[in-house]
């Protein structure tokens, strides 16, 4: 017998755990395994005020900009509209099922604005990839794409087998792959308005 969709989705209690739909073997559960950020807001701490309304936390940011980095989300815009459906996104993120994603504009002027005059985000987003990339899980030298508008190199000799074992780069490379990372995001990026408050 032929079954039926049966579209009900007016449920108003769900038992639901983000950790039971990930996928045990999906890379965001590598690098959580490997990834600690306790350090992070004692580093970023002088960059925010002890008043006001509660920011974007920094972490959470970092954690976006890491899936953007890794699943090559080149926009802030898809970035936030890709952690906003995507539950291994959200679980990586420690986002519930519920939580709102920031919204682009916020997220990006958050990103400019507070860091802007130490860089110090740009130093600890790379200090964060340097260290999924010593433990190979991403590399900074490349990465593949498919049906994109990257200029594709088909240099023989530099091609390498699937079957090879890659040496990832220094620190040096990973620092070069975050800084053309965040300056696609920073053309990418529309003008800000001024008057939403981060």
């Amino acid at each position: 017998m032929m079954g039926r969709l049966e579209s009900s989705q007016d449920q108003f209690f769900y038992n639901f755990c983000l950790d039971d739909v990930v996928p045990a073997d999906h890379l965001v559960r590598r690098i959580d395994a490997v990834l600690d950020l306790s350090w992070l807001h004692g580093e970023l701490e002088p960059y925010y005020s002890h008043t006001g309304r509660p920011s974007i936390d920094p972490e959470l940011m970092m954690r976006m900009l890491i899936i953007g980095y890794v699943f090559a989300s080149r926009s802030e815009r898809q970035l936030c509209s890709e952690v906003q459906v995507n539950l291994a996104y959200r679980w990586f993120c420690r986002l519930n099922i519920e939580e709102d994603v920031p919204n682009h504009s916020v997220f990006s002027r958050a990103r400019h604005e507070r860091f802007h005059e130490a860089d110090t985000f740009r130093h600890v987003f790379e200090a964060v990839v340097g260290t999924c990339i010593g433990e190979g899980l991403v590399g900074g030298k490349s990465f593949s794409v498919d049906a994109s508008f990257i200029k594709a190199d088909v240099n023989p000799v530099r091609r390498v087998p699937g079957d090879v074992q890659i040496d990832w780069p220094d620190h040096e490379e990973a620092t070069r792959a975050v800084t053309e990372y965040l300056e696609g995001l920073d053309q990418d990026a529309p003008e800000i308005p001024r008057n939403i408050a981060i």
